[in-house]
């Protein structure tokens, strides 16, 4: 918990959600607004279901229906936070952590009366379906990208193994109540859910950040403690060696390191420290050092030629570390004992190249057509200096690489947009 009063609006159950949604109207115009409930748990959900959201909301737009009502409901603290930056758009957000509790998932089932509960990326508890579906709610239930195999846990049901394999494990799947027995329709998107966040927001012009000097700026961003002691070492071999690797003009390599858990930033600070690079801060963390250097923007970073590395100590400013970036790695996936992966698809809807590791099954799907595309790079702590040195040493193969990047986020995104839109509106507009 934050704050003493942080803690007090949980155990309220969010008494401004509650007054707020007293002011939404049930007609606007003499048409009745559809209302739909986002579970999105946390910080990459939360942006998918903005995402999904706008389509709902160009599809009633296109159908000359009632603007929806939208609540998204999320679970984690860094959500939140997020979620601030959202208030004033018409959305109504609230923070469950304790909404497995029955008499607390019946109070905003209740209050909410959603007639479309769409669940991102996640399984719900049991408890919340069944209030959903058969409380005199009757609202129709949406799981968008869901794991096949949590999909059969959470309804207890058998799912055809050739719509798993064609999918990839997800799963668009459609559930309605009869009875007190649950009917379910599957569909199988065309691609990952998490391309619909490759939007024409971030890419954009800002992606060609202007360049001082002979700077080649490799970004290594959310990256785990084990791995981000790797990369120092790492970085420590390449600068010694940087005269061995060989170009027309000589580079100037500098890095950024952004932690996935700012709580490791001090012993990440001391290890660059004592490793005696010439370093910088770039966040909000003045007080916790107070001696380091501090700055203002990524920009200063780039055009001070002895400054080696920025530790950024803030969340949520990766849109302002890529443009600036010429190499990235996404972290969670060089080690087996922080498998898992981050989000590839954010540096490459800038037109940056990406490497990551071998370890990142949670986007092994995106990563494998990638490298097909020739649109990013997968490696193991093994090959990953001489990864790196290829990409330092042709220019030509960053720029390519990016731009396929870019491409195949761009031809994805259209795919699955135009394949949801599609879907959602025979859900909705089914009768």
């Amino acid at each position: 918990m934050k704050s003493f009063s942080e803690l007090k609006r949980l155990v309220s159950l969010n008494r401004d959600f509650f007054l707020k949604l007293k002011e939404y109207p049930a007609v606007l115009n003499g048409l009745k607004s559809k209302r739909f409930w986002f579970y999105a748990e946390s910080l990459g959900e939360f942006r998918l279901a903005l995402d999904v959201a706008d389509i709902i909301k160009s599809i009633l737009y296109e159908k000359k229906e009632c603007p929806p009502i939208i609540f998204i409901s999320f679970k984690t603290f860094s959500t939140l936070t997020l979620a601030e930056k959202y208030k004033n758009t018409g959305i109504l957000f609230f923070h469950h952590p304790f909404l497995i509790l029955k008499p607390v998932l019946k109070r905003y089932v209740s209050a909410m009366k959603p007639d479309y509960f769409i669940s991102v990326q996640h399984p719900v508890p049991k408890k919340l379906i069944k209030e959903l579906l058969f409380s005199g709610i009757g609202a129709g239930l949406i799981f968008l990208g869901i794991n096949a195999a949590g999909l059969k846990k959470m309804l207890k049901m058998q799912i055809d193994e050739r719509l798993v394999n064609a999918s990839g494990s997800s799963l668009f799947a459609e559930v309605s109540g009869s009875d007190g027995k649950t009917e379910t329709k599957i569909s199988v998107p065309p691609c990952s859910l998490k391309f619909i966040s490759c939007g024409s927001k971030k890419i954009s012009n800002k992606n060609k950040a202007e360049r001082t000097g002979n700077n080649v700026v490799i970004s290594f961003v959310s990256i785990h403690e084990k791995e981000a002691f790797f990369i120092l070492k790492l970085i420590g071999e390449l600068i010694a060696e940087s005269n061995l690797i060989v170009t027309a003009v000589p580079k100037n390599l500098k890095f950024i390191l952004v932690p996935r858990n700012i709580k490791n930033l001090r012993k990440l600070s001391k290890a660059v420290c004592k490793a005696g690079f010439n370093m910088a801060y770039y966040g909000n963390n003045r007080e916790k050092f107070p001696d380091g250097n501090h700055l203002n923007n990524p920009a200063e970073f780039l055009n001070n030629a002895g400054m080696k590395i920025m530790i950024v100590d803030k969340y949520g400013v990766l849109d302002e570390i890529y443009p600036y970036s010429d190499i990235v790695y996404v972290g969670k996936s060089l080690f087996k004992g922080e498998e898992g992966g981050h989000n590839v698809l954010e540096p490459a809807s800038f037109g940056k190249p990406v490497i990551t590791g071998e370890y990142a099954a949670n986007f092994a799907d995106i990563t494998g057509e990638m490298v097909k595309c020739s649109a990013g790079a997968v490696t193991s702590k093994k090959n990953f200096k001489d990864v790196l040195i290829e990409f330092i040493k042709d220019e030509n193969l960053r720029e390519k690489t990016g731009e396929n990047a870019l491409n195949f986020c761009l031809a994805k995104n259209a795919e699955l947009k135009k394949y949801l839109k599609n879907y959602l509106s025979g859900i909705i507009f089914a009768d």
